[in-house]
Protein backbone atom coordinates (compact mmCIF):
# COMPACT_ATOMS: atom_id res chain seq x y z
CA UNK A 1 0.00 0.00 0.00
CA UNK A 2 1.37 3.11 -0.97
CA UNK A 3 0.06 7.06 0.17
CA UNK A 4 1.22 10.40 -1.28
CA UNK A 5 2.70 12.36 1.57
CA UNK A 6 2.31 16.41 0.83
CA UNK A 7 4.60 18.94 1.47
CA UNK A 8 5.08 19.99 5.32
CA UNK A 9 7.40 22.34 6.82
CA UNK A 10 9.48 22.33 10.30
CA UNK A 11 11.35 25.54 11.73
CA UNK A 12 14.12 25.27 13.84
CA UNK A 13 16.01 28.24 14.40
CA UNK A 14 19.70 28.02 15.34
CA UNK A 15 21.53 29.81 18.04
CA UNK A 16 23.70 32.88 18.04
CA UNK A 17 23.11 32.67 13.89
CA UNK A 18 20.46 34.19 12.04
CA UNK A 19 19.80 31.07 9.57
CA UNK A 20 16.60 28.86 9.80
CA UNK A 21 16.52 25.07 8.77
CA UNK A 22 13.05 24.32 6.74
CA UNK A 23 12.39 20.77 5.60
CA UNK A 24 9.94 19.91 3.07
CA UNK A 25 9.08 16.03 2.10
CA UNK A 26 7.26 15.53 -0.92
CA UNK A 27 5.12 15.13 -2.66
CA UNK A 28 6.48 11.75 -3.39
CA UNK A 29 4.99 8.18 -3.24
CA UNK A 30 6.50 6.00 -0.12
CA UNK A 31 5.59 3.02 2.09
CA UNK A 32 3.59 4.52 5.20
CA UNK A 33 6.30 4.89 7.93
CA UNK A 34 5.24 5.95 11.52
CA UNK A 35 7.81 8.23 11.51
CA UNK A 36 8.42 11.18 9.55
CA UNK A 37 12.06 12.24 7.40
CA UNK A 38 12.89 15.63 9.96
CA UNK A 39 16.25 17.39 10.41
CA UNK A 40 17.98 15.80 13.36
CA UNK A 41 20.05 18.71 14.61
CA UNK A 42 21.59 21.75 12.42
CA UNK A 43 24.57 23.90 13.71
CA UNK A 44 26.40 27.20 12.38
CA UNK A 45 28.81 25.65 10.30
CA UNK A 46 26.24 24.45 8.43
CA UNK A 47 26.26 20.67 9.07
CA UNK A 48 23.12 19.02 9.80
CA UNK A 49 21.60 15.42 10.26
CA UNK A 50 18.44 14.22 9.38
CA UNK A 51 16.67 10.53 9.97
CA UNK A 52 14.11 8.60 8.45
CA UNK A 53 14.98 9.30 5.33
CA UNK A 54 14.48 6.22 2.78
CA UNK A 55 17.06 3.26 3.09
CA UNK A 56 16.93 3.51 -0.74
CA UNK A 57 16.85 7.20 -2.17
CA UNK A 58 17.94 10.63 -2.81
CA UNK A 59 17.99 13.54 -0.54
CA UNK A 60 17.98 16.79 -2.23
CA UNK A 61 19.07 20.20 -0.29
CA UNK A 62 17.85 23.99 -1.49
CA UNK A 63 18.44 27.03 0.14
CA UNK A 64 17.20 30.69 0.43
CA UNK A 65 18.05 33.76 2.01
CA UNK A 66 14.51 34.29 2.77
CA UNK A 67 11.95 31.80 3.40
CA UNK A 68 9.55 33.16 1.03
CA UNK A 69 12.32 33.85 -1.52
CA UNK A 70 13.40 31.69 -4.58
CA UNK A 71 15.01 28.57 -3.33
CA UNK A 72 18.25 27.45 -4.96
CA UNK A 73 18.85 23.50 -6.23
CA UNK A 74 21.95 22.58 -4.12
CA UNK A 75 23.42 19.12 -4.01
CA UNK A 76 22.08 15.35 -3.94
CA UNK A 77 22.99 12.55 -2.22
CA UNK A 78 22.04 8.95 -2.23
CA UNK A 79 20.51 7.30 0.81
CA UNK A 80 21.50 4.00 1.83
CA UNK A 81 20.23 4.21 5.53
CA UNK A 82 17.48 5.80 7.30
CA UNK A 83 20.25 8.58 8.66
CA UNK A 84 22.87 10.71 7.16
CA UNK A 85 23.92 14.41 6.80
CA UNK A 86 25.46 16.59 5.06
CA UNK A 87 27.57 20.43 5.05
CA UNK A 88 25.15 23.51 3.56
CA UNK A 89 27.45 26.41 2.38
CA UNK A 90 25.71 29.58 4.32
CA UNK A 91 25.57 33.02 3.19
CA UNK A 92 26.80 35.74 5.42
CA UNK A 93 23.49 36.68 6.53
CA UNK A 94 20.32 34.00 6.68
CA UNK A 95 20.38 31.55 5.34
CA UNK A 96 17.67 28.85 4.79
CA UNK A 97 17.71 25.50 4.18
CA UNK A 98 15.27 22.94 3.11
CA UNK A 99 15.63 18.98 2.27
CA UNK A 100 13.24 16.31 -0.26
CA UNK A 101 13.69 13.10 -0.27
CA UNK A 102 12.45 10.50 -2.60
CA UNK A 103 12.34 6.89 -2.59
CA UNK A 104 14.33 5.15 -5.76
CA UNK A 105 13.56 1.25 -4.17
CA UNK A 106 11.02 -0.66 -6.14
CA UNK A 107 8.42 0.07 -2.75
CA UNK A 108 6.73 2.69 -5.64
CA UNK A 109 5.81 2.47 -8.64
CA UNK A 110 7.62 6.00 -9.31
CA UNK A 111 10.94 5.32 -8.21
CA UNK A 112 12.52 5.35 -12.19
CA UNK A 113 10.94 8.81 -12.33
CA UNK A 114 12.22 9.51 -9.24
CA UNK A 115 15.88 8.48 -10.15
CA UNK A 116 15.27 10.45 -13.67
CA UNK A 117 13.93 13.61 -12.18
CA UNK A 118 16.79 13.88 -9.46
CA UNK A 119 19.43 14.22 -12.33
CA UNK A 120 19.54 17.31 -14.36
CA UNK A 121 21.95 18.71 -17.16
CA UNK A 122 24.15 17.16 -19.72
CA UNK A 123 27.34 18.74 -20.37
CA UNK A 124 30.71 17.95 -22.33
CA UNK A 125 33.77 17.60 -19.82
CA UNK A 126 36.30 16.97 -22.54
CA UNK A 127 37.15 16.54 -26.19
CA UNK A 128 35.82 18.80 -29.37
CA UNK A 129 34.25 16.24 -31.03
CA UNK A 130 36.82 16.63 -34.08
CA UNK A 131 38.14 13.64 -35.14
CA UNK A 132 37.45 9.66 -34.91
CA UNK A 133 41.17 9.01 -36.36
CA UNK A 134 42.36 5.89 -33.91
CA UNK A 135 45.69 8.19 -33.51
CA UNK A 136 47.46 10.25 -30.66
CA UNK A 137 46.01 13.99 -31.24
CA UNK A 138 47.62 15.36 -28.45
CA UNK A 139 49.68 18.97 -29.10
CA UNK A 140 51.36 20.57 -26.10
CA UNK A 141 49.21 23.36 -26.82
CA UNK A 142 46.58 21.25 -25.11
CA UNK A 143 48.04 21.45 -21.89
CA UNK A 144 46.37 23.80 -19.40
CA UNK A 145 43.67 24.84 -22.25
CA UNK A 146 39.77 24.31 -22.20
CA UNK A 147 39.10 20.33 -22.17
CA UNK A 148 36.27 21.24 -24.40
CA UNK A 149 38.89 22.40 -26.84
CA UNK A 150 41.02 19.41 -27.29
CA UNK A 151 40.90 16.23 -29.25
CA UNK A 152 41.30 13.33 -27.55
CA UNK A 153 42.81 10.39 -28.58
CA UNK A 154 40.28 7.42 -28.28
CA UNK A 155 39.27 7.71 -24.38
CA UNK A 156 38.44 4.31 -23.08
CA UNK A 157 37.27 5.57 -19.92
CA UNK A 158 37.07 8.25 -17.32
CA UNK A 159 36.51 8.63 -13.51
CA UNK A 160 35.56 11.69 -11.18
CA UNK A 161 37.91 11.97 -7.98
CA UNK A 162 36.61 13.25 -4.59
CA UNK A 163 37.89 16.56 -5.32
CA UNK A 164 36.20 17.24 -8.58
CA UNK A 165 38.59 16.40 -11.35
CA UNK A 166 37.79 14.04 -14.10
CA UNK A 167 40.88 11.65 -14.55
CA UNK A 168 40.40 10.31 -18.80
CA UNK A 169 42.61 6.95 -19.65
CA UNK A 170 43.42 8.77 -23.31
CA UNK A 171 44.41 5.32 -24.80
CA UNK A 172 46.38 6.57 -28.37
CA UNK A 173 48.07 9.37 -26.45
CA UNK A 174 49.56 6.94 -24.03
CA UNK A 175 48.41 9.11 -21.12
CA UNK A 176 45.61 9.58 -18.23
CA UNK A 177 44.77 13.17 -18.45
CA UNK A 178 42.73 15.42 -15.63
CA UNK A 179 40.22 18.11 -16.42
CA UNK A 180 39.45 20.56 -13.14
CA UNK A 181 36.58 21.53 -11.73
CA UNK A 182 37.20 25.03 -13.69
CA UNK A 183 37.26 23.14 -16.78
CA UNK A 184 41.40 22.87 -17.52
CA UNK A 185 43.10 20.06 -19.08
CA UNK A 186 46.23 18.66 -17.51
CA UNK A 187 48.52 15.45 -17.93
CA UNK A 188 48.17 13.47 -15.08
CA UNK A 189 50.65 10.43 -15.85
CA UNK A 190 52.21 9.40 -19.09
CA UNK A 191 54.59 11.25 -21.70
CA UNK A 192 52.12 11.16 -24.50
CA UNK A 193 54.82 9.24 -26.22
CA UNK A 194 54.43 5.41 -25.63
CA UNK A 195 57.41 3.55 -23.96
CA UNK A 196 58.40 1.93 -21.05
CA UNK A 197 61.18 3.68 -18.45
CA UNK A 198 60.60 1.94 -15.55
CA UNK A 199 58.38 1.23 -12.98
CA UNK A 200 58.56 4.26 -10.15
CA UNK A 201 58.32 8.31 -10.55
CA UNK A 202 56.57 10.98 -10.83
CA UNK A 203 53.39 10.05 -12.72
CA UNK A 204 53.88 13.00 -15.46
CA UNK A 205 57.56 11.54 -15.93
CA UNK A 206 56.30 7.76 -16.90
CA UNK A 207 55.51 6.31 -19.95
CA UNK A 208 52.56 4.40 -20.36
CA UNK A 209 51.88 2.29 -24.00
CA UNK A 210 48.43 2.19 -24.78
CA UNK A 211 46.40 2.49 -21.14
CA UNK A 212 42.82 1.04 -21.79
CA UNK A 213 41.18 0.89 -18.60
CA UNK A 214 41.43 2.48 -14.98
CA UNK A 215 40.04 2.22 -11.40
CA UNK A 216 39.51 4.95 -8.61
CA UNK A 217 39.92 4.18 -5.36
CA UNK A 218 37.80 5.68 -2.41
CA UNK A 219 40.35 7.77 -1.08
CA UNK A 220 41.76 9.26 -4.46
CA UNK A 221 44.32 7.01 -5.75
CA UNK A 222 43.96 6.37 -9.02
CA UNK A 223 45.36 2.43 -11.01
CA UNK A 224 45.61 2.29 -14.40
CA UNK A 225 45.96 -0.69 -17.10
CA UNK A 226 48.69 -0.09 -18.62
CA UNK A 227 47.93 -2.74 -21.19
CA UNK A 228 51.23 -2.74 -23.85
CA UNK A 229 53.27 -3.12 -21.21
CA UNK A 230 51.52 -5.40 -18.92
CA UNK A 231 51.24 -3.37 -16.02
CA UNK A 232 49.23 -2.60 -12.99
CA UNK A 233 50.05 1.01 -11.87
CA UNK A 234 49.20 3.09 -9.52
CA UNK A 235 49.53 6.74 -8.70
CA UNK A 236 49.13 8.13 -5.38
CA UNK A 237 47.40 10.94 -3.98
CA UNK A 238 50.62 13.04 -4.36
CA UNK A 239 51.30 11.61 -7.99
CA UNK A 240 53.98 9.29 -7.40
CA UNK A 241 53.72 6.28 -10.22
CA UNK A 242 54.69 2.72 -8.74
CA UNK A 243 53.53 -0.32 -10.24
CA UNK A 244 51.35 -2.83 -8.74
CA UNK A 245 52.03 -5.69 -10.78
CA UNK A 246 53.94 -7.04 -14.07
CA UNK A 247 52.67 -9.41 -16.63
CA UNK A 248 52.77 -10.12 -20.11
CA UNK A 249 51.47 -7.47 -22.62
CA UNK A 250 47.76 -7.83 -22.24
CA UNK A 251 46.63 -7.06 -26.04
CA UNK A 252 43.43 -5.53 -26.18
CA UNK A 253 43.45 -5.37 -22.41
CA UNK A 254 40.58 -4.02 -20.96
CA UNK A 255 38.49 -4.42 -17.43
CA UNK A 256 39.93 -3.88 -14.38
CA UNK A 257 39.01 -3.58 -10.58
CA UNK A 258 41.16 -3.22 -7.47
CA UNK A 259 39.59 -3.85 -4.28
CA UNK A 260 40.20 -1.11 -1.56
CA UNK A 261 43.08 -2.52 0.89
CA UNK A 262 45.18 -3.97 -2.70
CA UNK A 263 44.73 -7.09 -1.96
CA UNK A 264 43.53 -8.11 -5.03
CA UNK A 265 43.01 -7.00 -8.39
CA UNK A 266 41.35 -8.16 -11.72
CA UNK A 267 41.97 -6.83 -15.53
CA UNK A 268 41.05 -8.95 -18.92
CA UNK A 269 43.44 -9.81 -21.56
CA UNK A 270 43.32 -11.31 -24.96
CA UNK A 271 45.32 -10.97 -27.84
CA UNK A 272 42.37 -9.47 -29.88
CA UNK A 273 39.33 -9.89 -28.29
CA UNK A 274 39.20 -9.64 -24.17
CA UNK A 275 38.60 -13.12 -23.39
CA UNK A 276 40.63 -13.99 -20.41
CA UNK A 277 39.59 -12.60 -16.61
CA UNK A 278 42.88 -12.39 -14.67
CA UNK A 279 43.29 -11.81 -11.25
CA UNK A 280 46.72 -10.42 -8.96
CA UNK A 281 46.70 -11.12 -5.60
CA UNK A 282 49.17 -8.65 -3.18
CA UNK A 283 51.61 -11.95 -2.62
CA UNK A 284 52.39 -11.30 -6.34
CA UNK A 285 50.88 -14.06 -8.03
CA UNK A 286 48.78 -13.73 -11.24
CA UNK A 287 46.40 -16.20 -12.41
CA UNK A 288 43.39 -16.51 -15.42
CA UNK A 289 40.32 -17.40 -13.03
CA UNK A 290 38.15 -18.13 -16.28
CA UNK A 291 38.29 -17.62 -19.99
CA UNK A 292 36.22 -18.00 -22.60
CA UNK A 293 34.66 -14.34 -22.69
CA UNK A 294 33.61 -13.25 -26.06
CA UNK A 295 35.02 -9.76 -25.15
CA UNK A 296 35.09 -8.25 -21.82
CA UNK A 297 34.49 -4.36 -20.97
CA UNK A 298 34.30 -2.87 -17.69
CA UNK A 299 33.93 -4.65 -14.64
CA UNK A 300 32.96 -3.72 -11.10
CA UNK A 301 33.76 -5.39 -7.97
CA UNK A 302 31.15 -5.58 -4.54
CA UNK A 303 33.79 -5.46 -1.48
CA UNK A 304 31.59 -6.77 1.00
CA UNK A 305 30.48 -10.20 -1.17
CA UNK A 306 33.72 -10.33 -3.82
CA UNK A 307 31.42 -10.52 -6.94
CA UNK A 308 33.02 -9.27 -9.75
CA UNK A 309 29.97 -8.05 -12.38
CA UNK A 310 31.15 -8.14 -15.81
CA UNK A 311 29.77 -6.70 -19.20
CA UNK A 312 31.02 -8.62 -22.34
CA UNK A 313 29.77 -6.87 -25.44
CA UNK A 314 30.69 -10.04 -27.48
CA UNK A 315 27.69 -12.20 -25.75
CA UNK A 316 25.73 -9.42 -25.51
CA UNK A 317 25.12 -10.01 -21.69
CA UNK A 318 26.32 -8.44 -18.39
CA UNK A 319 26.99 -11.51 -16.06
CA UNK A 320 27.70 -11.42 -12.04
CA UNK A 321 30.95 -13.82 -11.44
CA UNK A 322 31.35 -15.34 -7.73
CA UNK A 323 34.81 -15.39 -7.33
CA UNK A 324 34.60 -16.63 -3.75
CA UNK A 325 33.33 -20.25 -5.22
CA UNK A 326 35.71 -22.84 -6.34
CA UNK A 327 34.29 -22.89 -9.99
CA UNK A 328 33.45 -19.08 -10.16
CA UNK A 329 29.84 -19.60 -11.19
CA UNK A 330 28.86 -17.07 -13.87
CA UNK A 331 25.70 -15.76 -13.66
CA UNK A 332 23.92 -13.83 -16.53
CA UNK A 333 21.65 -10.59 -14.87
CA UNK A 334 21.22 -8.87 -17.91
CA UNK A 335 20.90 -9.45 -21.66
CA UNK A 336 19.41 -12.32 -23.54
CA UNK A 337 22.31 -13.44 -25.33
CA UNK A 338 21.31 -11.89 -28.32
CA UNK A 339 20.69 -8.26 -30.26
CA UNK A 340 16.75 -8.80 -30.20
CA UNK A 341 14.39 -8.45 -27.66
CA UNK A 342 12.33 -11.57 -26.43
CA UNK A 343 8.67 -11.43 -25.44
CA UNK A 344 9.13 -9.03 -22.32
CA UNK A 345 11.75 -7.38 -22.92
CA UNK A 346 12.76 -4.26 -23.93
CA UNK A 347 12.80 -0.77 -22.23
CA UNK A 348 9.84 -1.24 -19.10
CA UNK A 349 10.65 -5.40 -19.44
CA UNK A 350 12.74 -7.65 -18.11
CA UNK A 351 16.46 -7.16 -18.33
CA UNK A 352 17.22 -10.80 -18.73
CA UNK A 353 14.84 -10.78 -21.80
CA UNK A 354 16.13 -7.48 -23.22
CA UNK A 355 18.74 -7.81 -26.53
CA UNK A 356 21.46 -6.06 -25.29
CA UNK A 357 23.90 -4.87 -28.17
CA UNK A 358 27.58 -4.96 -27.48
CA UNK A 359 27.60 -3.53 -23.56
CA UNK A 360 30.99 -2.19 -22.66
CA UNK A 361 29.92 -0.98 -19.20
CA UNK A 362 28.31 -1.92 -15.74
CA UNK A 363 27.81 0.64 -12.85
CA UNK A 364 26.11 -0.02 -9.75
CA UNK A 365 24.69 2.95 -7.72
CA UNK A 366 23.79 2.38 -3.70
CA UNK A 367 19.94 1.21 -4.26
CA UNK A 368 21.37 -1.73 -5.58
CA UNK A 369 20.09 -0.38 -9.62
CA UNK A 370 22.66 -0.43 -11.87
CA UNK A 371 23.82 1.27 -15.76
CA UNK A 372 24.88 -0.82 -18.91
CA UNK A 373 26.76 1.11 -21.85
CA UNK A 374 26.22 0.05 -24.74
CA UNK A 375 29.03 0.44 -27.58
CA UNK A 376 27.81 0.57 -31.37
CA UNK A 377 25.51 -0.56 -32.95
CA UNK A 378 23.56 -0.18 -29.42
CA UNK A 379 24.92 3.24 -28.44
CA UNK A 380 22.37 3.26 -25.63
CA UNK A 381 22.70 3.61 -22.03
CA UNK A 382 20.18 1.71 -19.28
CA UNK A 383 19.21 1.20 -16.04
CA UNK A 384 18.23 -1.96 -14.33
CA UNK A 385 16.17 -1.16 -11.41
CA UNK A 386 17.19 -3.59 -8.74
CA UNK A 387 13.90 -5.81 -9.56
CA UNK A 388 15.43 -6.62 -12.86
CA UNK A 389 13.17 -4.52 -14.93
CA UNK A 390 15.19 -2.46 -17.64
CA UNK A 391 14.69 1.34 -18.65
CA UNK A 392 15.89 3.49 -21.31
CA UNK A 393 18.16 6.07 -19.93
CA UNK A 394 19.98 7.83 -22.72
CA UNK A 395 19.50 6.85 -26.40
CA UNK A 396 22.25 7.03 -29.23
CA UNK A 397 23.11 6.41 -32.63
CA UNK A 398 26.79 5.81 -34.54
CA UNK A 399 26.74 9.64 -35.55
CA UNK A 400 28.89 12.08 -33.97
CA UNK A 401 26.62 13.90 -31.84
CA UNK A 402 29.18 16.18 -30.13
CA UNK A 403 27.24 18.33 -27.45
CA UNK A 404 23.51 17.32 -28.37
CA UNK A 405 21.56 18.35 -25.58
CA UNK A 406 24.65 19.89 -23.50
CA UNK A 407 22.74 22.53 -21.54
CA UNK A 408 19.24 20.75 -20.94
CA UNK A 409 17.68 18.39 -18.83
CA UNK A 410 19.42 15.16 -20.02
CA UNK A 411 16.28 13.43 -19.74
CA UNK A 412 14.42 16.19 -22.31
CA UNK A 413 12.83 14.60 -25.44
CA UNK A 414 14.59 11.08 -24.78
CA UNK A 415 13.94 9.11 -27.78
CA UNK A 416 16.34 11.57 -29.59
CA UNK A 417 19.91 10.32 -29.49
CA UNK A 418 22.68 11.98 -27.49
CA UNK A 419 25.22 9.83 -27.00
CA UNK A 420 27.50 7.48 -29.67
CA UNK A 421 29.70 4.60 -29.36
CA UNK A 422 29.65 4.86 -25.43
CA UNK A 423 32.87 3.27 -23.91
CA UNK A 424 32.22 3.63 -20.21
CA UNK A 425 28.99 5.40 -18.56
CA UNK A 426 29.86 5.17 -14.24
CA UNK A 427 29.18 7.85 -11.60
CA UNK A 428 31.55 9.81 -9.76
CA UNK A 429 31.92 10.06 -5.34
CA UNK A 430 28.99 13.16 -6.05
CA UNK A 431 26.85 10.94 -7.66
CA UNK A 432 27.25 12.79 -11.16
CA UNK A 433 27.55 10.33 -14.09
CA UNK A 434 30.66 10.25 -16.65
CA UNK A 435 29.91 9.14 -19.83
CA UNK A 436 33.09 8.21 -22.15
CA UNK A 437 32.22 8.31 -26.24
CA UNK A 438 35.58 6.93 -27.48
CA UNK A 439 35.68 6.90 -30.89
CA UNK A 440 34.53 10.80 -31.53
CA UNK A 441 36.81 11.69 -28.41
CA UNK A 442 34.56 13.27 -25.81
CA UNK A 443 33.48 12.84 -22.55
CA UNK A 444 30.05 14.32 -21.13
CA UNK A 445 28.64 14.50 -17.71
CA UNK A 446 24.82 14.39 -16.14
CA UNK A 447 24.87 16.61 -13.15
CA UNK A 448 23.64 14.61 -9.98
CA UNK A 449 21.34 18.29 -9.37
CA UNK A 450 17.68 18.32 -9.44
CA UNK A 451 16.34 21.17 -12.15
CA UNK A 452 13.86 23.09 -10.06
CA UNK A 453 12.62 23.03 -6.42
Amino acid sequence: MHQNRCPHRLCVPAAAVAFLFVLVSGPLFSSAKAADFMIRSADRTGQLIWSNAFPAGVVTIETANVVTGRWSVGSNFFTSNSVGGATVPLAPSNTFVRLLAVDISTNTPRHFTNLVESYGILDTVAGNGQSSTDTNHWLPSYEGAWATNVSLSRPHIAFGDPWGNVLIVDQRSSSVLKVTPEGRLFTYAGTHTAGNNGDTGWATNMHLNNPNSGWMGGDGTFYILDTLNGKGRKVDTNGWMTTLFTTAPMGDGRAFWVKSDESVAYFGSGPTEVTNLNRWTSNGVITVVRSGFGDMGNIIGDERTGDLYISDRNAHRVYRFTTNSSNGVLTPIAGNGTQNDLPGGGDGGSALLTGLRFPRSVWFIPNGGYFIGEHSPGNRIWYVDPAGIIHRWMNGSDANHQRVGDGQWFYANPTAPKVSRVRCANTDPFGNMIITESNYGYVRRIRFQRLTP
